[in-house]
This record gives C-alpha cells, structure tokens and sequence, in this order.
C-alpha cells in the first residue's frame, strides 16, 4: 500500500471509528438509512416492484437497498463482528448508487437549469449514502479475494437486470436508459479497480492481523 492511499486509509478509519463511537451520531446515521430504505423503497419504487416480476425485486430499489446494507453493516462493526459478505456489498452500493443519483440530477440540473427542493435534498441524502460507502473502504484489506468479487458481482447483475431488462429507475429528461446505464457500468468497473486492484489484502496489526490470517 502507497503512502499516500496509507494516509487516506488511515484518515477513513479515524472518521470511521468517530461515527461508531459517539452514540448521537451513530444512531443518527442508522436513523436515515432506516427511513431512508422505508420510505425510498415503498414511495419512490413500490410502483415499479408492483409491476415488476418477483425474480427483479433484489435489484429494483438499488438506493434504498443500499441504505439498508449500510445500516446493517455499520451495527456489524459497531458490535465488533468481523465484517462479511454484507459488508463489502454495501460498501461498493453505496458508493455507486450515491453517486450515479448524483449524476443523474446534477445531469437534469445542467439542461433544464431548474433546482426543485426535493431534488436538492435527495442529492444531499445521497452525497451522504456515497460518503457512508467510502468509509467502510478501508475494511476491504480484511476481505478475501472472492468475497470481493461477489460484491462486484451482484452490481454486474444490477445493471443487468436495470438496463438489460428495463427494470431501471424511473429517469427524467434529459437523462436516457443509454446514458444512465453506462453511468452504471462505469461506477462498477471503478469499484471493481477500486477494491480488487487498488486496496489490497494486507496485513494488519495486532490481535486484527491473527484473525485475519485464520480466515
């Protein structure tokens, strides 16, 4: 691992274990995932999933879903579980749906140059989800190989079933499903550099590194 991704990884670790420690904010955050994956889930896409085929649910409501794998993961390490599947899976949700609504707003924004407060407050909300993703990074060095490649899997499968079977979110002028989807694939071969390539399986110290040697 660089200097420099040393640096960042120790600073999100610090930020991380912030959040964790100070029950305010803890419970804050596991707060607005909640409501977050309620209300996006039954509001934004309960339409959608009624239409939609049973096998499609998994991946309709990707930004609620993600507020869920958040939330959950968070309580994981705030309890002092050793992170598993669900962790890295909601680490790389996070990052790519916060920021693919991002885009996809600042996107509507730049064409028709009006900002509705609806609008302005889901990209905040969003902005946060991304930076709650970003800070669950530096776990991956505790993660084996395969563990991350089924992350980045079920993301391969989402733009699958979003833009190969027409399950994706309902869009806005000027945004088109080519435009979206390709967002999507992007973010997704970004996180897979990210956390296959980029952040290694390294050792840890102490008490950390023995178990993840027996893993």
């Amino acid at each position: 691992m660089t200097a420099g991704l040393r640096f960042v990884d120790t600073t999100l670790r610090r930020l991380f274990g912030w959040i964790l420690a100070v029950p305010l904010i803890f419970w804050a955050v596991m707060l607005i995932d909640f409501l977050g994956f309620s209300i996006g889930t039954v509001v934004w896409y309960g339409p959608q999933l009624l239409n939609a085929p049973w096998w499609a649910w998994a991946f309709i409501p990707d930004c609620p879903l993600a507020a869920l794998y958040g939330m959950i993961a968070y309580y994981q390490f705030r309890s002092q579980k050793k992170p598993d599947w669900l962790a890295p899976l909601a680490a790389v949700s996070c990052i790519k749906y916060g920021i693919w609504t991002v885009l996809f707003w600042g996107t509507k924004w730049a064409a028709t140059g009006e900002y509705l407060p609806i609008e302005i407050g889901l990209v905040v909300v969003h902005l946060a989800l991304a930076g709650q993703g970003i800070l669950l990074l530096p776990m991956f060095t505790q993660i084996r190989l395969r563990t991350r490649l089924l992350a980045i899997g079920w993301l391969v499968a989402s733009v699958v079933v979003d833009y190969g079977y027409g399950h994706h979110p309902a869009l806005v002028a000027p945004v088109t499903p080519m435009q979206a989807g390709t967002w999507a694939a992007v973010l997704t071969t970004m996180l897979a550099v990210l956390v296959v390539v980029v952040y290694p399986r390294v050792p840890l110290s102490g008490a950390t590194a023995r178990s993840d040697a027996r893993s």
